[in-house]
């Protein structure tokens, strides 16, 4: 098992990664409610708006390849949403880049602008994540003030979930291991119905024995990390840049690029 799969590159030791944990989610935060507040025919914003988030990828030494390769894990179901738009809205309309101009529709272009938007809040989470430790953040999180009750279950959704991928893979292994032949629709259907029960009675065994355990740790509910949260100097700097970049695109250069 790979527990530290989805922020395996958080424990890399760059500017970005010493940040305070609090201060990067309340920027990322406050960038992905600007991104997404962007009127839907606005596709040229949203390229300079991807520049932030992707400087930041680059300078904090975050594999491009893994970047893009988490975002097109998720980008089928943004997909079915975007490419719907162009069969209900088919207003002409001219689109021009540079010295280029061509006749499209409405609805391609807020289709474009739905996958721009998530590709640059994509990027931005992406950042996130990758660059702050789960526990970290979870704690920053917890200072922040949100429901204790939601720290947990984030808490447990991530330490945990590779527990039941771990024990699905062992299933879906043995299952591969005994199959000599196709057996049909719908016996290959009831063998999967009698997996999925086998797995969740696995969990739910798992988990009595994980509640166990911790009751014995001395668990009470509160997250906990080495890791001191402290707003220094270089959070503050951080802050006003990025409160700089977010602005100045929004009342500057977005008036100009409609």
């Amino acid at each position: 098992m790979h527990h530290a799969y989805i922020d395996k590159f958080a424990y890399q030791d760059s500017a970005i990664h010493r940040l305070d944990s609090r201060v990067k989610f309340l920027v990322v935060l406050v960038f992905t409610a600007v991104v997404i507040s962007l009127p839907r025919s606005s596709l040229s914003i949203l390229v300079c708006y991807a520049i932030g988030p992707f400087a930041l990828l680059v300078w904090a030494g975050i594999p491009l390849k893994f970047v893009f390769k988490q975002i097109l894990l998720v980008s089928p179901f943004v997909l079915v949403l975007a490419l719907s738009c162009p069969l209900y809205d088919r207003t002409p309309v001219a689109v021009s880049f540079g010295p280029f101009s061509w006749q499209s529709s409405l609805g391609w272009i807020r289709c474009f602008v739905i996958l721009g938007k998530f590709v640059v809040t994509m990027l931005a989470l992406i950042g996130l994540v990758s660059t702050t430790r789960f526990s970290d953040l979870l704690a920053g999180l917890q200072k922040l003030g949100l429901p204790r009750l939601l720290i947990i279950q984030l808490g447990f959704l991530y330490r945990y979930i590779f527990v039941l991928i771990d024990r699905a893979h062992h299933i879906l292994r043995a299952r591969a291991g005994r199959k000599l032949r196709n057996l049909g629709f719908k016996t290959e259907l009831r063998t999967a119905a009698s997996m999925l029960g086998s797995l969740f009675i696995r969990s739910i065994d798992t988990a009595e024995h994980i509640s166990t355990a911790m009751q014995a740790r001395g668990f009470d509910g509160n997250w906990h990390t080495i890791s001191k949260l402290q707003v220094r100097r270089c959070d503050l700097i951080f802050v006003l840049t990025a409160a700089a970049f977010i602005s100045g695109l929004y009342f500057l250069v977005k008036p100009v690029l409609q």
